[in-house]
């Protein structure tokens, strides 16, 4: 399965923050808190990178908790071990190095209150999500999936090769990233879709990040984003080389001079089983559309 840098989790995790949805955040960790039994109560985050979901969560939770970080990776489970240590909510951490997708069964399989996941689903197929809601609904757990890109992205200042550009980046991410043909842009919504099917009652609501490179923050965010965009959208070969050069090297300089604003569309889910609704549901499924 495809990796991602620390570093770069690192850069997107304050835009992040800004981004999600809080009203779908606060229904997970108030069905969290909540949540039948005197224990601490148990949290599974799939692909967890270094424990952005437990940072967003946890301090929300106001009962003691136990996560499992579960990915692939174990670099960035190392870093998660350490990274959540500083959170000041009483959390017990556990990690789990897992192929989510053979393993994906003896993963949902962990007793657990809350399944969660940040920025992932647009990796992996519509199969995958297909046995995801099928787990859940067979264990009867809720699902919290945040940061979901769903292909709407927006520069200002316009340039007339945007459309070309992101049509390119959206069939790269289409690609295999080790789960199976990715969803990309798809897959909130499929996860939807396939969780509304299972019998779960499902909310969406957008989560983008809107990106100013007169923030510092967002300028070294910027940097990176639209270096990686222009490496994907190489590959497809969609885009004449020269001219997406000179698309990045126009987008470079309005970084540089602070002009630069970009929009990245994301969607964020709740879903909770109907037969045990939880806090935070509605009694029939509710999709909101994300804005333009």
């Amino acid at each position: 399965m495809t990796g991602f840098d620390a570093d770069w989790l690192a850069l997107r995790e304050p835009a992040d923050g800004r981004a999600r949805d809080a009203a779908l955040r606060d229904a997970a960790a108030a069905h969290c808190a909540r949540s039948p039994g005197e224990g601490p109560v148990h949290v599974v985050d799939l692909a967890c990178g270094t424990g952005s979901t437990l940072r967003a969560l946890a301090p929300r939770i106001a009962r003691a908790q136990v996560w499992t970080l579960v990915d692939h990776d174990p670099k960035l489970l190392d870093r998660a071990r350490i990274a959540t240590a500083s959170t000041g909510a009483p959390v017990e951490v556990r990690t789990l190095e897992a192929d989510l997708d053979g393993g994906l069964d003896a993963v949902l399989a962990i007793d657990a209150a809350l399944v969660a996941t940040s920025a992932f689903l647009d990796l992996v197929s519509d199969d995958w999500i297909a046995r995801l809601a099928r787990g859940l609904a067979a264990r009867a757990r809720p699902f919290y999936a945040a940061l979901s890109v769903d292909g709407r992205h927006a520069c200002e200042p316009p340039d007339p090769l945007d459309a070309a550009v992101f049509a390119a980046f959206d069939a790269h991410q289409r690609r295999d990233k080790g789960l199976g043909a990715a969803l990309g842009p798809l897959a909130a919504q499929a996860a939807a879709d396939r969780l509304a099917e299972a019998g779960h009652v499902v909310r969406t609501a957008p989560a983008d990040w809107v990106l100013d490179a007169a923030r510092p923050g967002d300028a070294a965010l910027l940097a990176p984003l639209l270096d990686g965009w222009v490496r994907a959208v190489a590959e497809t070969g969609l885009v004449p080389a020269a001219a997406l050069d000179a698309w990045h090297a126009r987008r470079r300089t309005e970084l540089q001079a602070g002009s630069l604003r970009a929009r990245v569309g994301h969607l964020d889910l709740w879903a909770t089983p109907r037969a045990q609704r939880a806090v935070g549901s509605s009694t029939s499924q509710s999709t909101s559309s994300p804005s333009a």
